[in-house]
């Protein structure tokens, strides 16, 4: 069902924008110190192409706290900071779309999905776009290493 739904979400909305926040990021991975936000684009890129069943989780949390640099941390800060302004607009893109399909209730799920998106798009560096199932593998193994 998760396919059949990423179909048609690829068909009628994900096309363009996916293909629109590859080139973004490509263009970022121009300069050095762009790389890291052209990373994050390809994983926007990634959740606007194919976003259900996709969990958006921090690297932190991800990896755990001590496994992620503090020089790395400092960095996704910064850059973060750098990015708000191009975030929050987008943020707010993503948000209003998602108001306008949340009015129908048909586009309650694509509302959903804009929603999730404008959680990435604000602060994307050292967020990770991954599968349910990783969520779920990630979240027993910090269980594991607490135990």
């Amino acid at each position: 069902m998760v396919a059949l739904f990423n179909m048609i979400w690829f068909l009628f909305f994900g096309f363009w924008t996916s293909i629109l926040m590859f080139l973004l990021g490509v263009l970022m991975c121009i300069t050095i110190v762009g790389i890291p936000v052209g990373k994050s684009l390809f994983q926007l890129s990634k959740l606007n192409a194919f976003p259900y069943g996709k969990v958006i989780i921090r690297e932190t949390q991800l990896k755990g706290r001590n496994n992620v640099s503090v020089i790395r941390q400092l960095g996704g800060l910064i850059l973060n900071t750098l990015w708000f302004p191009v975030g929050l607009i987008l943020t707010l893109m993503y948000f209003i779309m998602g108001i306008v399909a949340a009015i129908t209730i048909v586009g309650i799920p694509v509302a959903i999905l804009y929603f999730k998106m404008a959680q990435f798009v604000l602060f994307p560096i050292g967020a990770k776009v991954i599968t349910k199932k990783e969520a779920y593998a990630s979240a027993a193994e910090a269980l594991r290493r607490r135990v």
